[in-house]
């Protein structure tokens, strides 16, 4: 509800400002990030298991590119909103993870079976505001939806967890500059921080995981 409210009040600037001095911008961006998520899962099987919760850390260096559009308000510039949005999917993790349970000697434990599993970001799509500072600098902050795939494979008798759309919230610090009569750059310093996927499985276990990305990109664009 909150992006849909930010998506209209930034149309209507946008027609708003068709008569307003200002210009309209856009370009390409590639990027370096650091995914990072950390997680538990909780098993909701009874008995005297040992693995009632399973913890995990997990990081993947990536590389992407992303398209936006964005407009300047008035003279100065000093106002810019936009609309950024990253094609393709990246990997949470760098490596799957796995396990093999083997049976015990109690029967209501036996769940033997091998699990792997990874996570992936895609469709991420950012609407963001930028305030210039002065001499170039300008801090930024935006809101951004990304969809949560989780790829699993299983033997019989293990529960999945579904698929997921998140909410975000991007800070960023940077600096930007004219190349000739329309062309612009902007180099960035970014951090996302999404917010907890929380799921339970088919099988009524539970996790919950909190995920951010750091990075930095340099964009190349024009304006008119």
């Amino acid at each position: 509800m909150k992006l849909k409210l930010i998506i209209a009040t930034f149309l209507s600037m946008f027609l708003f400002s068709a008569a307003q001095a200002g210009s309209f911008g856009m370009g390409v961006t590639g990027g370096l990030g650091m995914i990072g998520a950390n997680g538990s899962e909780t098993n909701s099987e009874s008995g005297s298991e040992t693995e009632k919760n399973e913890d995990a850390s997990v990081s993947n260096a990536i590389g992407f590119s992303e398209f936006y559009a964005e407009y300047s308000f008035g003279d100065s510039e000093r106002l810019t909103l936009g609309f950024a949005l990253v094609p393709g999917s990246h990997d949470i993790s760098s490596k799957t993870m796995g396990r093999t349970d083997i049976d015990g000697a109690d029967a209501d434990e036996n769940d033997s079976g091998s699990l792997k599993v990874n996570g992936e970001i895609s469709d991420h799509h950012t609407l963001y505001a930028e305030v210039l500072l002065g001499g170039g600098v300008y801090v930024k902050a935006g809101l951004s939806k990304v969809d949560i795939t989780v790829n699993q494979t299983n033997d019989t008798g293990y529960g999945t967890y579904p698929n997921k759309e998140l909410d975000a919230i991007t800070y960023a610090l940077g600096y930007k500059g004219e190349m000739g009569e329309r062309g612009v750059y902007k180099i960035e310093g970014f951090t996302t921080d999404y917010d907890t996927y929380s799921a339970s499985s088919t099988t009524t276990n539970s996790v919950s995981a909190d995920l951010d990305v750091r990075g930095a990109k340099l964009s190349l664009g024009f304006k008119f």
